[in-house]
C-alpha cells in the first residue's frame, strides 16, 4: 500500500507540471502509438517511399520505350515509302553488298 501512495504521489507531482501533463495526455499517447505503428508496421513509411521510387522508375523506363517505339515507327514508314532509303538503311546498318563490292569498316 506503501508503494501505491508512493506512486500516486509521484504522478501527482509530476502531472503537476504544464509540459508533463501534455506529455501523458490521451492524445499524444495515441500520436505516439500510431507514428509506431507508421514506422514499424510491415507496409511502413520507409516501404512507400521505396516503392514509390521503383514506380517513378518504372515509369521513366515506360516513356524510354515509348520514345523509341515512336522513333522506330518513324523510321519503318520512311523505309516503306522509299527504295533507295531501304537500301542505304541497309547497307549502313547491316554492311550488305552487291556482287563485287568491298566493304571497309572504319570505327
Amino acid at each position: 500500500m506503501r508503494l501505491w501512495n508512493n506512486f500516486l504521489e509521484f504522478r501527482q507531482r509530476v502531472l503537476s507540471h504544464k509540459v508533463w501533463r501534455i506529455v501523458f495526455s490521451k492524445y499524444t499517447i495515441v500520436t505516439l502509438i500510431f507514428l509506431f505503428y507508421l514506422l514499424f508496421d510491415t507496409n511502413n513509411i520507409a516501404q512507400w517511399f521505396k516503392t514509390g521510387a521503383t514506380l517513378r522508375s518504372q515509369e521513366r523506363l515506360i516513356q524510354s520505350h515509348r520514345r523509341e517505339i515512336k522513333q522506330t515507327e518513324e523510321q519503318l514508314t520512311t523505309l516503306r515509302s522509299n527504295k533507295d532509303s531501304l537500301e542505304s538503311f541497309a547497307r549502313e546498318k547491316y554492311y550488305l553488298l552487291e556482287d563485287g563490292e568491298t566493304v571497309y569498316i572504319v570505327e
